[in-house]
């Protein structure tokens, strides 16, 4: 591959693992379809919230199984991704980070905030580019 060609790849990259990571946010806020989700993760994608006090879950029904509960006990989620950044890039891996933002209203009309770094690891397979891994590290104090 000519200089020109890895250039562009690696912009294509770039932009489709921020696009991953949106499509993943946006389908958690649509509380709609936990399918939606796993389209963005591996099957054996790990989820690690203990920085948040929250679980750290490994593979898709364990992932269905936490976000079902998401599901029932939310009335309204909204998150947003900012300062994304790839830290390392291989042809088919990729760790990268991004500041996100969560909002929630429970079905109880109790009000979530929260302001995370969210630690990413990508893998690309046959289907593109999926996360494999989410480490949440709390920017500021729950």
């Amino acid at each position: 591959m000519n200089n020109l060609e890895q250039r562009l790849q690696t912009l294509e990259d770039r932009q489709t693992l921020q696009d991953t990571l949106t499509a993943y946010l946006v389908a958690i806020d649509a509380m709609s379809s936990i399918d939606d989700i796993l389209k963005c993760l591996t099957e054996d994608a790990e989820y690690d919230m203990s920085a948040i006090n929250y679980p750290c879950f490994k593979g898709s029904a364990a992932v269905r199984e936490f976000f079902s509960s998401v599901f029932n006990n939310m009335s309204h989620q909204a998150h947003y991704a900012t300062n994304f950044h790839i830290d390392h890039i291989t042809a088919n891996t990729a760790s990268c980070r991004s500041h996100v933002i969560g909002k929630a209203i429970t079905k109880d009309a109790d009000e979530i905030c929260i302001y995370l770094q969210y630690l990413l690891e990508f893998k690309r397979g046959d289907d593109g580019w999926k996360i494999c891994s989410i480490y949440s590290k709390p920017l500021l104090p729950l």
